[in-house]
């Protein structure tokens, strides 16, 4: 029996239970259970809008949600309302967009998941390789790959390449991690740190940076990146005075500054990015919409209605700081200081001659090479016996002697063990969520 909605509720039946005591969420938020009716209807138009929209692979929701909020006519749900920039219509649209994933309407892995990062993958598997035994110089001894190849030469001058640092140490922080593919190449380009987070900084995070500012011994500028809104806007000084405090702490002489950079109310003004109400649990509401007006903006809609627009700011920022001819013209003198190098090193040269050491060094090669290769073919016709003789005796490993691993000690009882069935699996569900197993029994 194929385990989805109409699955479920065929087992109810046949076992007499209810199709909730065979699901272990919530009816809204169970994977098995996308196929009920109000959900299918929301993956079906999830779908829809995947196609008529035009969204990629690689997409993330929110950047979605805000392409879907700005189209011209309106989108319409599945209940004939517009879909809007609402904390319920957003939700609306994360469920859909979960549903369309179960229900496998959109491609495997078409939605991408910038808000953490990426896992740190250690434990591999290789496979289990025996350990073997071969012959080597089976043909000979291979003295050929031993005979000397350099040549004479007088002594030299070595330029050794230096370097030229930029002047600021730049730092570009970010609240939340879903601009990465967009900054990470930025900050590789232009040699900047780059600091993702979620939310407000940690004090560790903020002594680190201090730490960098002594250890690299540049001026440092931060740049901040965060949503508009009462949140965002505290991100920035609460950075700052974390900063602060560690360089009066240890009486520290730093050039440091900080300077949020996006979003600032006029972007949002320039950009008519699109506001969203403040939660009605924000204490900071109303303080910042007298002063900025009602609700706020996320960064995903800047880079969903301005593609391109992020990294454009970033690089006119970073640009204060960041000479981008620097290396150019550090090769430029690199270059000609290689070459005053070289003609000095002419100049010397030009009045010794070692071509009689160069010409008795080559002879004494061509004699040793001849020697080799007498010895090589002596090799060629006796190396061979010797190998077929290793063939007779080369030790095969015994399998048996392979170490096997300890004998595993899992819980008797794990809460999730794929090789169950599936009513097995969904009474040890219930029974850790103090519900019973799915007949009712504790």
């Amino acid at each position: 029996m194929r385990i989805d909605y109409q699955g479920i509720k065929q087992l109810a039946d046949e076992i007499g239970c209810r199709v909730t005591d065979l699901i272990a969420l919530s009816p809204g938020n169970d994977p098995f259970y996308a196929g009920v009716s109000g959900r299918r209807e929301a993956a079906e138009w999830f779908a829809s809008l995947w196609v008529s929209c035009g969204w990629l692979v690689g997409s993330h929701p929110r950047r979605l949600h805000y392409n879907a909020i700005s189209q011209d006519p309106p989108i319409l749900k599945p209940n004939g309302e517009p879909y809007q920039n609402t904390e319920n219509d957003w939700k609306f649209f994360s469920v859909a967009s979960l549903g369309a994933r179960y229900l496998r309407l959109i491609p495997d892995g078409a939605l991408a998941d910038h808000r953490n990062d990426p896992p740190i993958i250690n434990a591999v598997n290789n496979g289990t390789v025996l350990p073997s035994c071969d012959v080597g110089f089976r043909f000979g001894a291979g003295l050929e790959y031993s005979i000397p190849d350099r040549e004479v030469y007088a002594p030299y001058l070595t330029v050794e390449p230096g370097s030229l640092a930029q002047p600021f140490l730049v730092e570009l922080w970010v609240e939340k991690s879903t601009q990465n593919d967009i900054l990470i190449p930025l900050a590789g380009k232009f040699e900047f740190n780059l600091v993702a987070g979620t939310g407000e900084t940690s004090e560790v995070l903020a002594r680190q940076a201090v730490e960098r500012a002594v250890d690299d011994r540049r001026p440092m500028r931060i740049l901040y990146v965060s949503d508009f809104d009462p949140g965002g806007r505290s991100m920035p000084v609460a950075l700052a005075r974390k900063i602060e405090f560690w360089i009066r702490e240890a009486d520290l002489d730093l050039d440091v500054t900080l300077n949020p950079i996006v979003l600032t109310p006029e972007q949002c003004e320039q950009y008519r990015l699109p506001r969203t109400p403040l939660k009605e649990t924000e204490r900071r509401a109303a303080k910042f919409e007298e002063r900025f007006g009602a609700g706020a903006t996320e960064l995903d809609a800047l880079e969903a209605l301005h593609p391109g627009e992020l990294a454009n700011v970033v690089t006119a920022e970073v640009s204060r700081y960041f000479d981008p001819t620097l290396a150019s013209r550090e090769r430029a003198a690199r270059a000609a200081f290689e070459r005053i190098a070289r003609n000095a090193q002419a100049s010397v040269h030009e009045n010794f001659d070692i071509s009689d050491i160069q010409r008795r060094y080559a002879d004494l090669v061509e004699n040793f090479k001849a020697s080799v290769n007498e010895i090589e073919a002596d090799t060629e016709d006796l190396f061979p016996q010797i190998a077929d003789e290793l063939d007779a005796i080369t030790p095969t490993f015994d399998p048996a002697a392979w170490p096997e691993p300890r004998p595993a000690t899992p819980p008797a009882s794990p809460l999730f063990d794929s090789r169950r069935d599936y009513l097995d699996q969904i009474d040890h569900y219930r029974r850790w969520q103090g519900k019973g197993g799915a007949d009712g029994q504790s």
